[in-house]
């Protein structure tokens, strides 16, 4: 968890996004509360998490990281809460709800982004990843133990997020990557693409 932590600020220094893709169980959302509380003096942070795991951020936020102020987006007064959040304020929102309400989160400038179980957006098409990629932020963070379910499509998407313009165009992605990869199962080109992402993607199995 401490490498973590360090990682996660190395990369913020650095000026790019981060994927934490430890297995569940490894502590993904203590070393992200670490990581904010440090960030906390940096102005408002934003978690989007399932509806399932919100309520579970609340109380970690309570336990282990009391120097922030956890505000769970939904109850109350919604835009002010949004627009009234400042340093050491985490607000917290369901992926329906950041569809539902984007303008509030898209004009609101946050120091930092997390995307927890972010391959709820893995699909570019959707309203939900609009509105994700619409969001201001520092520094973008996606948890996520399995950054591709289906296709490499889904990758991009994610580091589109995380790192827009790393992987190029998703029809350059496609041509370079995908097609290569998954039709003709090319392993210099799964190298490659391999040695792109891995600087930016943390991922111990609990084995480790």
């Amino acid at each position: 968890q401490q490498e973590g932590f360090e990682w996660l600020h190395k990369l913020a220094a650095w000026g790019v996004g981060a994927c934490l893709a430890d297995d569940m169980g490894l502590g993904k959302t203590v070393q992200a509360l670490a990581f904010l509380t440090d960030r906390a003096s940096q102005g408002p942070a934003l978690v989007i998490a399932p509806v399932s795991v919100c309520r579970n951020w609340v109380k970690e936020v309570e336990k282990f990281a009391p120097a922030l102020t956890a505000l769970l987006f939904g109850e109350g007064e919604r835009e002010s809460m949004i627009k009234n959040a400042g340093k050491g304020d985490l607000v917290i929102a369901t992926y329906d709800l950041l569809t539902r309400e984007s303008q509030h989160f898209i004009e609101k400038k946050w120091s930092t982004v997390i995307l927890d179980e972010a391959q709820a957006i893995k699909n570019r098409t959707t309203k939900r990843s609009e509105t994700a990629m619409q969001l201001q932020a520092d520094f973008r963070l996606i948890m996520s133990g399995t950054p591709v379910e289906n296709h490499l499509g889904e990758l991009w998407n994610l580091f589109q997020f995380a790192n827009p313009g790393l992987l190029g165009s998703i029809d350059q992605f496609n041509e370079r990557f995908a097609l290569p990869i998954e039709k003709n199962k090319d392993d210099d080109r799964r190298d490659q693409l391999r040695r792109l992402v891995q600087p930016f993607i943390l991922r111990r199995r609990k084995d480790e």
